[in-house]
């Protein structure tokens, strides 16, 4: 279970230094470095940073956010001139799907129609995002390396991510070590051993769940007598809230929900029933 609050690389790089007491000068620049290692190891999606970047694309491309891990929706801003027009909350945001044809990159090249539907696309490569319209401004949602005000990468701060943390940090300075003989292989092979162990209790920790509330969402999405399948141009929206199932009562009985929920007047209709 990941509660949120994090710890600074240093304490990270101190706790090597405190614990292992290796004759090695470890610097900032490699324990930083290796720490980004680590949290892209992971590939734990609930301890990765959770941004919206808007961007806006020339020629058929923007750039991607500097501290991308991985994308997780992309959509298309209409209404709108400037990237800070989108991130104050103005135009409309239509949900963008990743490209199924070859010709996707050459949609901006010329005039000929390559769409039937003209739903907007868009793929990535070589540092860009690469969309099917020419011009125009998008939001990307998605997971990025956690940093601190100065764009170094912080940890969880639960146990379990600072022991992984500073044992990936001490396998990499052991082997070093042990590459130039200067640690034996048993030592090496401790560490190494160790370096496994609190990796996977890191990795196993975050993928418990954050509560009840966590739990009842995930649930609520999950069992559905009908499947929701326009979740999508919705950006999953509501998936939490519970299906609402209507039972054949017996005659001369009113029809009964056996689940009750929250007026629509208030929260929106629920998809599941739209």
């Amino acid at each position: 279970m990941y509660a949120g609050q994090i710890v600074s690389y240093k304490a990270i790089l101190d706790k090597v230094i405190r614990d292992f007491g290796f004759n090695y000068d470890l610097t900032a620049e490699e324990g930083v470095e290796w720490l980004a290692e680590f949290m892209a190891h992971t590939n734990v999606g609930v301890v990765m940073g959770e941004n919206i970047a808007y961007v806006e694309a020339c020629d058929g491309r923007a750039d991607l956010p500097f501290d991308l891990y991985k994308i997780g929706q992309v959509a298309f801003v209409e209404g709108v001139k400037t990237p800070e027009e989108a991130a104050c909350g103005q135009g409309r945001m239509f949900p963008m799907r990743w490209k199924t044809d070859y010709f996707h990159k050459r949609y901006h090249l010329d005039n000929r129609d390559y769409t039937s539907e003209g739903r907007e696309t868009y793929t990535v490569g070589q540092g860009y995002i690469f969309p099917s319209f020419n011009k125009g401004i998008m939001a990307i949602s998605y997971s990025a390396i956690p940093t601190d005000e100065n764009g170094y990468p912080t940890i969880p701060a639960e146990q379990q991510w600072m022991e992984g943390a500073a044992h990936f940090i001490a396998h990499k300075i052991a082997r070093k070590l042990w590459i130039r003989n200067e640690l034996t292989g048993d030592k090496y092979q401790v560490i190494e051993r160790d370096r496994d162990w609190y990796f996977a209790q890191a990795v196993n920790h975050a993928k418990q769940w954050n509560g009840v509330d966590e739990a009842e969402s995930v649930k609520n999405s999950v069992v559905r007598t009908i499947p929701d399948l326009q979740a999508h141009a919705s950006f999953f929206a509501n998936m939490q809230l519970p299906e609402q199932r209507k039972f054949r009562p017996k005659a001369g009985v009113a029809l009964v929900s056996t689940i009750n929920t929250i007026s629509s007047l208030t929260q929106g209709p629920n998809p599941a029933t739209s």
